[in-house]
């Protein structure tokens, strides 16, 4: 056997054929007379049918209507249904009164969260501050500390700073006063000034016979006056001084515990 190509309709067919049975096929549709042997093969046998060009449409139509309702199933459903997509929910936000907060060890604050009804609370330094079930955080010892609050995807985190107690300082001790007032034996402390007619300058001079009253300024005590040399000056009990001889002498005045001196020149 062998394969033959209709000069007609470029078909291939069997030897066994006397003719091109398609082209047979095309002319028994459109003649009313049937063509003789038309469609049979030589030994009795029947014709090959033609596969149409329907078939490969309905497949395609098949899998493009598979693909667009893989794609597009849920928009489709919806369309028909009436049913629209259910919003997705915003993840909630956590907010905490406080997002830093400085305590002293042993004291404690309350933080409070609101965005979400369950909130788990933790610490990242327990040995520094703790935190309770409710947002309690209790002060350890000195350093820092961050509390994080967690609900769901979300979170919220304060800064705890523990610093050392401060001593709270005891009230003052009032000395003990005396009923009666107690002498000092030290001097009084006044600013007495030792002074002549010439002024307070720790010095002065005089001529030989001339004389020059000297004073304390600052008392009304009773002063007790001396000369270092009564050769060259004297002093008497009122506080004149008197030039004697010519060289230098330090006249001395002694009141309230105190000393004072000037020297005097004398020429």
């Amino acid at each position: 056997m062998r394969l033959l190509k209709c000069p007609k309709c470029g078909e291939m067919f069997s030897d066994t054929y006397k003719t091109c049975p398609f082209c047979q096929e095309d002319e028994e549709r459109h003649s009313s007379k049937p063509v003789k042997n038309a469609g049979h093969r030589t030994g009795g046998g029947r014709a090959k049918p033609k596969v149409g060009g329907g078939v490969v449409i309905v497949c395609l139509v098949l899998v493009l209507g598979l693909a667009a309702y893989t794609i597009f199933g849920n928009q489709i459903t919806a369309f028909f249904t009436g049913e629209k997509d259910a919003p997705t929910p915003e993840p909630a936000v956590l907010t905490m009164n406080k997002t830093s907060v400085e305590l002293t060890v042993g004291s404690s604050f309350a933080l409070t969260v609101s965005g979400a009804d369950k909130v788990a609370f933790s610490s990242s330094d327990e040995a520094v501050a703790t935190v309770s079930a409710n947002g309690t955080v209790q002060a350890v010892s000195t350093g820092s500390a961050v509390i994080t609050a967690s609900a769901a995807d979300t979170t919220a985190t304060c800064r705890v700073a523990v610093t050392a107690a401060v001593d709270q300082p005891t009230d003052p001790v009032t000395p003990d006063v005396p009923d009666t007032p107690v002498t000092p034996d030290t001097p009084t402390g006044k600013d007495l000034v030792l002074q002549s007619i010439y002024g307070s300058r720790g010095q002065f001079s005089l001529n030989v016979g001339e004389t020059a009253p000297l004073e304390v300024d600052g008392t009304d005590a009773t002063v007790t006056w001396s000369s270092s040399d009564t050769k060259i000056a004297t002093v008497d009990a009122s506080g004149v001084v008197t030039a004697v001889s010519s060289g230098k002498a330090t006249i001395t005045a002694s009141v309230e515990g105190q000393t004072l001196t000037i020297e005097v020149l004398v020429w």
